[in-house]
């Protein structure tokens, strides 16, 4: 009966979109996850979110009147071995109006800036993971902003998150920020200044700049006051490697720094070439994963004891797998990216490989995208590895294969 109603429901849009003046889109996402038995990690692997294949599916409207912004989101995703999950997300929801000749804006909206492909130094609200699995949407952050803008030139006075404070995670805190772009010729230029309790005061700037036919050249830098970093404690703690609670520790530290520089050419076939270099002082050092992946091994080896519950080694396990939850897992990233769009744009092929030189690891991602009117099919595949004890060796998952069908209404 259920499925009966949601067809119905489904045949219904389209009339609705042209009636209110929405747009839609549908989309289902599977992933199929092979686990890296060889990881130390591999035992937790039932108690982690890791090297399960899992499906989404989403319902996306976006929608504009009367200066009010609209983009919402019922999603419906499930796990193996898990029961599905359902959610109906705004993902922004912004009013627009210009008063006394000033613009302003209100609500919850999208704030992901800069100019980097792999890597955005200057998301500094938004702070979104560009390296994610065909990620959905993202959900906005509730703001108050005043903007000013000329042929050349924009600025914005913004407060996120007003009236929070500092929360549990920093997406969520209170800060003000102050965002400036220019135009100038073939350049684009970016400057920021934001202050929040978490990290104090952080500055920013960023350029994007045509220098030839084909050839573009871009950059950004991020200097932190102060910056955060969570540790294992067990990795340094004497006695047993356990712990029924969790061991991580996060310390505050000083002079944060995030930096990026790429480069993209673009010839007259379609083929396109990008080149990007980053650094993010907040990740690991490939010393700090031995460290970790010594503590796994430590770990693991503790399986079958008879005098330690075999719980309590899985569970410390499973929470040495937050080590890999951090957008980037080196300090020091190189990724290179060949694409190709086709002269109607309905094929794009690309190839891209990230490589992490402080370890040796790397991430190579094929994919194929076909755009066919209303229609967007997506397929791809992403495998882990490089040299023996890297990082992404250590990765409990060793490839994802996904495929993305989307049709617009």
């Amino acid at each position: 009966m259920k499925s009966i109603y949601y067809l119905l429901l489904l045949s219904a849009l389209p009339a609705m979109a042209e009636e209110n003046g929405a747009a839609f889109k549908l989309r289902a996402i599977p992933e199929i996850h092979d686990a890296n038995v060889n990881s130390p990690f591999a035992a937790a692997i039932p108690l982690t979110s890791l090297a399960h294949d899992r499906a989404r599916t989403e319902l996306e409207m976006r929608s504009a009147w009367s200066g009010v912004n609209l983009v919402a989101t019922a999603l419906s995703s499930a796990q193996e071995g898990g029961k599905p999950d359902n959610e109906l997300l705004v993902n922004e929801l912004y009013y627009d109006t210009t008063l006394f000749g000033q613009r302003f804006s209100l609500g919850k909206k999208i704030l992901s800036w800069d100019v980097g492909f792999g890597f955005r130094p200057l998301d500094v609200i938004q702070q979104e993971n560009r390296r994610s699995i065909f990620p959905s949407t993202l959900e906005g952050v509730p703001y108050l902003a005043w903007e000013k803008f000329t042929a050349d030139e924009a600025w914005m006075l913004l407060l996120a998150n007003p009236g929070r404070g500092r929360t549990g995670i920093a997406k969520n805190d209170e800060s003000l920020a102050l965002k400036y772009f220019r135009h100038d010729g073939n350049t684009d230029a970016h400057a920021l200044l934001r202050f929040s309790q978490r990290y104090r005061l952080e500055a920013g700037i960023a350029f994007s700049s045509v220098v030839a036919d084909g050839l573009e050249w871009h950059g950004s830098l991020l200097q932190q006051t102060q910056y955060e970093k969570s540790a294992n404690t067990l990795a340094s703690r004497p006695g047993p490697p356990l712990s029924a609670t969790d061991p991580y520790l996060t310390q505050t530290l000083r002079q944060g720094r995030k930096t990026l520089l790429g480069a993209t050419w673009t010839g007259e076939s379609g083929v396109s070439l990008l080149v990007e270099s980053w650094y993010d002082r907040n990740a690991y050092s490939a010393a700090e994963w031995r460290a970790a992946a010594s503590l796994a091994q430590r770990q693991a080896a503790l399986l079958g004891n008879p005098h330690i519950p075999e719980t309590a080694v899985l569970g410390s396990l499973a929470y040495g797998t937050r080590d890999f939850a951090r957008p980037n897992l080196l300090k020091k990233n190189l990724l290179l990216r060949l694409s190709q769009r086709s002269e109607s744009d309905s094929f794009e092929p690309a190839i891209d490989m990230l490589y992490t030189p402080e370890d040796g690891g790397r991430v190579v991602t094929a994919s194929l995208g076909f755009d066919a009117n209303n229609t967007r099919v997506d397929a791809g595949l992403r495998v882990y590895g490089g040299r023996a004890g890297s990082a992404y060796r250590l990765l409990p998952e060793k490839r994802v294969a996904y495929l993305a069908l989307q049709v617009a209404f």
